[in-house]
């Protein structure tokens, strides 16, 4: 009797190799965009804090509440930043909390910031204004400037 060969061919091998060079050529950019958009959560998460701060100074105290909130987070920058935030400001006048994003490669200069906007009523919060802020964070309510595709979720308009 004669004793058969088993194995793969060179055709199967390289069928092999094709479709693991397809995988990769569809899973790498999304993995990309995946690692930016963790990063930017990262400001999402910092952001978090300070709309609480702020919503919580309006609540007690209005506009005048949100100017000296704004004045404490200005002056307490060198506790806020990390590796990937460069900067955080609450707008005295309009309650914006932007978070600027630095030590990301895939950003491209200029387009840094994460913003959110505090909103009672689908205006922006002022004083005797009553009811739940509902805090947004699209380019067009609150001037965010990175690329729809990196942003958190609810970003994402």
């Amino acid at each position: 009797m004669k004793k058969q060969q088993s194995g793969f061919t060179l055709i199967e091998l390289m069928i092999v190799v094709a479709i693991i060079g397809i995988l990769a050529a569809v899973a790498l950019p999304a993995y990309q965009d995946y690692t930016v958009r963790a990063k930017v959560s990262e400001g999402a998460i910092a952001a978090s804090a300070i709309k609480v701060g702020v919503t919580e100074m309006f609540a007690n105290s209005g506009m005048a509440g949100v100017a000296a909130y704004a004045g404490e987070i200005a002056a307490d920058q060198a506790n806020l930043i990390t590796d990937k935030i460069t900067a955080i400001g609450v707008g005295a006048g309009t309650g914006i909390v932007t978070i600027e994003m630095g030590g990301i490669t895939q950003l491209a200069v200029g387009s840094e910031t994460l913003a959110f906007a505090p909103f009672i009523g689908g205006v922006g919060i002022v004083d005797g204004a009553a009811g739940s802020i509902v805090w947004r964070c699209t380019a067009t309510d609150a001037g965010t400037t990175i690329p729809v595709n990196y942003l958190p979720a609810e970003c994402r308009v």
